[in-house]
Parts: structure tokens; sequence; C-alpha cells
């Protein structure tokens, strides 16, 4: 069997060498028969599971080694709403292992293009890994959410509300999402932490500042994509990657100890769960590797640190190797083949075209002149096709388009981030009591800014009746607050009480200071909303009586506005502090059992640190007792109570539950158990 295996693999690079030799000649077009290409581009029928699971080595041995290499790129694809010319050329000549759809109008059209580059896979009989970015997929151009895909709260939302159930509802929702669509490659979530350097732009794709959270996000996260058939990857290995200034490259500057215990901890909490893919980003990690290269190309990196150190025995995909991040240092391909040197299975590129095929046929000629081992190759082939198999992704059913587009219009999603959003919202400043807003003490109340200004004004209208709101239309299209804007906003606001600034990063910080310092000067009381990454938080504590924060996508804050309303009038979620130790009681006697001791509202916390007082953890919160709607106490031996504050007495000794489950004004439900030691 051995000596078969032998041969089976030398007839297989005398089969790769000649299939090189005889690829189409550039310039001469397709060579493909027309039966070939009707049959390719007919979608494969829906419902044909295959019985018996591949034989991976004799599927390794049976391709080409440009059909190998070709395997180890995931490519990106140009063309919209469809494959372009480039793309197919791509897929029907140079079959990468995957392919990532960037953007696109509206879920069936996702659905229809997944059907498109499906058609492709029986010319190898190896499923894509077709893969997006859900987050960024729904965006039509760069500054303007897509209306076409429901809502989803930020990352870094989820990182504010905290809340293990908020973390899985969103999971949940992702996963069926990009199945929905046909999808079964999530780029993401990022485990990278929030940035440290200071003046660095931040994300709301991030899960914050603490590492152990991150991690547990992280985790529950990837676990609710992997268990619904979508593969999570971790992207951003081994971090450090929004530590980017302006036209540098991104940096991780910890000592090695350092990060173990920060930045690489919910990487190896990820590896530990069983994560079939890591991605590693194009960061310089000079304490971690010596010749400071980029981590995409280090020997130190995938090698010793992932493979050796953390054990990872699954698919390492680098990159992308096309940035400015490596072009301007290296050659695309030369890059391409350190790389794989150094540990990587999979190559990310940002394009599909030209230089994505001459790169593999540079790789397959350093293979067949003994540069790059071919033996790892093989390796890398195996493991990518491994990780297929595991997925079942050649029986996935192909996604309907009608379906992808009805699960966008599904009234429950909207609900859905509504509640995830009100979790989220943080009061991190409330000098004087300014919150939560009261008709009879806050009104007239005004409404300004240059994004979310009326969906604000009609969810405060209700509960406050004298709500006015001014638009800075002029703002939006100049990058600041003019003047004579101020000028027009301050002169009417005789008699106000109460404003509320919704603040922009997008917008210039000082003419946004200016303009609230204008109304606190005329004895008005100024609530700021922080929209967006609050990395300019700092700077607003001078110039607003409140601030509150909002993790939405500045370009999408409408959306979210209901949720901040509800936190601005004080009809909050409410959230239960985790008891730090059992409750220590004797029998016989009775023991106080307080609510307000220990529920808080609003629910969102600081993910991210700055200068103190803010941060990560920081919450401000108000009189939650307007919150509440109902308190249910189990005691655990039988006794129950619905008071806010109540008294109970253990007969006997013994180790008791003790559960209280709170709901808000909302219906939502938080509960919270601990133990209680009764001697």
């Amino acid at each position: 069997m051995k000596s078969y295996g032998v041969l089976l693999l030398a007839l297989a690079c005398m089969t790769a060498s000649l299939a090189h030799a005889q690829r189409p000649v550039k310039g001469f077009g397709d060579l493909r028969t027309e039966e070939d290409k009707q049959k390719a581009a007919k979608p494969p029928e829906e419902g044909t599971p295959e019985a018996a699971p591949m034989d991976i080595a004799a599927k390794v041995a049976s391709m080409s080694l440009l059909q190998r290499v070709s395997q180890l790129m995931l490519v990106t694809m140009e063309g919209a709403p469809a494959p372009n010319s480039v793309d197919r050329d791509v897929l029907d000549r140079y079959t990468p292992g995957g392919v990532i759809i960037p953007s696109i109008l509206r879920p069936s059209t996702a659905a229809e293009y997944v059907i498109a580059l499906r058609s492709k896979e029986s010319k190898l009989g190896i499923p894509l890994l077709i893969g997006t970015d859900l987050y960024n997929l729904p965006r039509g151009t760069s500054n303007a959410t897509n209306p076409n895909f429901a809502t989803t709260p930020t990352l870094l939302a989820v990182a504010a509300a905290g809340d293990p159930d908020v973390t899985q509802r969103l999971s949940k929702f992702t996963a069926d999402s990009l199945k929905n669509m046909g999808f079964n490659l999530h780029l993401g979530p990022t485990l990278e932490l929030a940035p440290t350097l200071s003046g660095v732009k931040g994300t709301v794709n991030c899960l914050g500042s603490d590492p152990a959270f991150v991690a547990e996000c992280g985790t529950v996260m990837l676990k609710a994509l992997n268990d619904n058939g979508v593969i999570g990857l971790p992207m951003g290995f081994p971090g450090g990657g929004l530590n980017r200034e302006p036209k540098l490259p991104a940096v991780l500057l910890s000592p090695k100890q350092q990060a173990m215990e920060q930045d690489l901890l919910p990487y190896r909490k990820a590896i530990e769960q069983g994560a079939p893919i890591i991605h590693v980003g194009n960061t310089l990690v000079p304490t971690l590797d010596p010749n400071n290269l980029p981590a995409s190309l280090s020997p130190a990196v995938m090698d010793k640190l992932l493979r050796g150190d953390f054990h990872f025995q699954g698919v390492v995909l680098a990159g992308p190797l096309d940035t400015n991040d490596i072009a301007i240092k290296y050659d695309l391909s030369e890059a391409t083949i350190m790389a794989l040197k150094a540990g990587a299975d999979m190559i990310l590129w940002t394009q599909s075209g030209r230089r994505v095929m001459k790169t593999v046929d540079d790789v397959v000629q350093a293979v067949e002149k003994g540069d790059l081992v071919e033996e790892a190759i093989n390796v890398s082939v195996t493991r990518v096709l491994e990780m297929k198999e595991r997925f079942k992704l050649r029986t996935h059913p192909f996604p309907k388009p009608k379906e992808a587009d009805a699960m966008s219009k599904k009234s429950a999603l909207p609900r859905e981030a509504y509640e995830l959003e009100r979790k989220s919202v943080t009061v991190v400043q409330n000098n004087e009591k300014v919150l939560p807003l009261i008709k009879e003490v806050s009104t007239p109340l005004g409404v300004t800014g240059v994004a979310g200004v009326s969906a604000l004004r009609e969810a405060l209208l209700k509960p406050l009746k004298a709500v006015v709101e001014q638009n800075i239309a002029t703002a939006k299209y100049g990058g600041q607050v003019y003047d004579f804007e101020m000028n027009r906003l301050t002169n009417r606001v005789q008699g106000m009480k109460t404003v509320v600034v919704v603040v922009s990063p997008a917008i210039t910080l000082e003419s946004q200071l200016e303009l609230m310092k204008r109304f606190q000067s005329k004895g008005i009381k100024v609530v700021a909303v922080l929209v967006g990454y609050p990395g300019i938080l700092p700077k607003l504590a001078d110039a607003a009586d409140a601030i509150v924060l909002a993790y939405c996508d500045p370009a999408a804050v409408d959306g979210a506005m209901k949720a901040v309303a509800d936190i601005l009038i004080g009809r909050a979620p409410l959230a239960i502090e985790a008891a730090e130790q059992e409750l220590k009681l004797k029998a016989g006697q009775p023991r106080a059992f307080n609510l307000m001791e220990i529920v808080r509202t609003p629910a969102g916390r600081l993910p991210v640190s700055f200068d103190p007082p803010f941060t990560a953890g920081l919450a401000v919160a108000y009189d939650p007792g307007a919150a509440i709607k109902k308190v249910v106490w189990d005691f655990g031996d039988g006794g129950k109570a619905k008071e806010v504050a109540v008294e109970h007495t253990y007969a006997n000794p013994g180790r008791y539950p003790v559960t209280v489950t709170v709901t808000d004004l909302q219906g939502e439900t938080t509960t919270r158990t601990v133990s209680a030691v009764v001697e």
C-alpha cells in the first residue's frame, strides 16, 4: 500500500507538470468546448447530497499542481451583481479554494451570486468557500447603508451590552442571515482589541478593550456560527491590527508575555474551542518576530506561535497580501511564497484578477524548481479540504433568492435590533441628574445635529410633548457646524430648558463643542448623544451636562434613536450586577433582600478605555425605580416574594439558590442567581 501511494504521488506530480504546461495560453481566451461551458453554467440540482465522504488523499493526488496551488487562494470578487469576465476567468482556469463577495445591493442578489459561483464547483468536485463580512455586505456605497438589509447592531454595541443572551441572539441572527443568502464563511468576528495608541481612529466593529470579554463573546459567536453550518473566521491574529496611524502599518507593541494575557487571549480561547480556521493579518509584530516581518509573512507568528505554542491544527489564512502594507516592500509572488513557507495554508486577496493568476503560476514554478516543498502544498490543500468536509459544504442546500429577501423584511428583525441596542446604550456622565428627561422639568426640549434628529424627536415627542428639532443640513456636506448655523440655532432657544445634540464623529469636533458651549452659556442643559466609536468622548466632558453613547454605525443612526430615546426618558432596560461571592446566612435569622442594591439602569457599560474617568466598564446609573415593572424573588426553599425589598428567613441549614427576576417597562426580563449558604 505504501509503494502504491508513492507511485500515485509520482504520477500526480507528472500530471501536474503536464497540466501546467498545457494550461490555456493567456490571450487566447477560454479553450473549453461550448458543451463544457453550458454544463458549468448550469446550477447543480438542489438537494443532491453525496452519500460517501470524500477520499481527501485520493482527491489531492488526482489534482494537478496548478489546481492544488489555486485551492490555496481566497480571492475577492470584483464583479457586481455577478462575477465579471475576470472573475469567471479565474474561476474557470485557476479555481480558487474560496471567494469573497465584498458588497451587494440586496439579499436576493447575494443568493443569485452564490448560485452562480456554485455552478463552478462541478469542475473539480470540490465546494467553494463562499464568504463575506455581514457588517460590510449591505453597503451600496462607502458612506451609506443599504435599506434592503435588516439593521445589524455593531460588535461594539454587543460589547457594551455585555449580556450573553444578547451575544447569542446576535450570533444566531448573523448565522441565519448568512445561511439564507447561501454563504458558508463569515469573515469574523474580529478578535482584535480596541486600539490603544492615542489618536488612532477606532471602529464599531470590534468587541472592546477587555480581553476576557472579547474571548468570551468571540467564542460564543464562533460557536453559534459553526453550529449553524457557517464557518466563523476569527480575524486579525495575533492582534494589534486596529493600532494603525494614518499612512502607517498597524503594529502590536505588547511584549510577548503581556500579549499572551491580553491581545492573544481571545484567539487562544477560540482555538481551544475548536476554531477550524484563523486569519493572520499584516500587523507588524516586533516583540514577537525579531526580524520585524508582518505577521502574515512571519514564521515566528504562524509556525512557532500559532502552530507551536497554541497547537493550532486548522487552516491558517494570511493576508491580504495585495494591500500597500505588503506591496510597497515585497513583490506579491515573493510575498506569497514567503507566507506559504512561514506556515500559511491559504492566501487572502482583495482582488481576483490577473495578479492572482500570475502569483499562482509563480508559486507552481517555485515548486517545480524546488524553492517550495510540494509536500507542504499537499498538507495545506488537505487541511482546506478537511475543513470543507467537516462542515459538509458539498451538501449545503442552494439559497432561494425570494426567501433571502423575505427574511430581511421580517418584522421581528427590527424589533430584535431595537432590543439589542437598548441594552447597549450607555450613560457615562450625568451632571446634576439631567437624566432621565422629565416633561415637567426638562421641556421645552430641542433636538439638533446632523443625523438621527428627526427619528429622535419623533421618539421623544409622545412622552415629552414639547419637543422641537433643528437639523444642521450644511454641516453634513461642509464637514463642520458653520457660525451662521450656530447663530440660527442659539437665537431660537428662548425659554428652552434642555437641548439634545446628536454628536457625529464625521463632523469637525471643535465646531460641535462650540455649539454645545453656546447653549450652555444661555443656561440650557446640554445632553450629548455620541454615535459611532466613542474616540472623542473625553473631549465632550466640559461641553455637555450629560453624555450618552450609542455604538451604531454613524451612517445609519436612525435605527438606534428609538433605543436612545428610551434611555433619555428613563424607560431603560435593567441590569443586575453579578454577585462576587455567595451569601452567608444563619438559620432562623431574617435577612433583608433589596433589589435596589443590585440593579442598575441603563444596562450598557463603556466597552473601551480612554483617559479617566472614561475607562472600560464605566456606567453612570440613575434611579431604576421608574423602569421596574415587576419583581419576583425565589429563595430556593419554596419561599417567594414580589416586592422590591423583602425579608426572608431560612429555617434549615443548607445551600439554596436565590434567584431574582426583574421585568422592565418594555417587558424585557433579567435574571440573576446567587448561592446562599445557611449555617
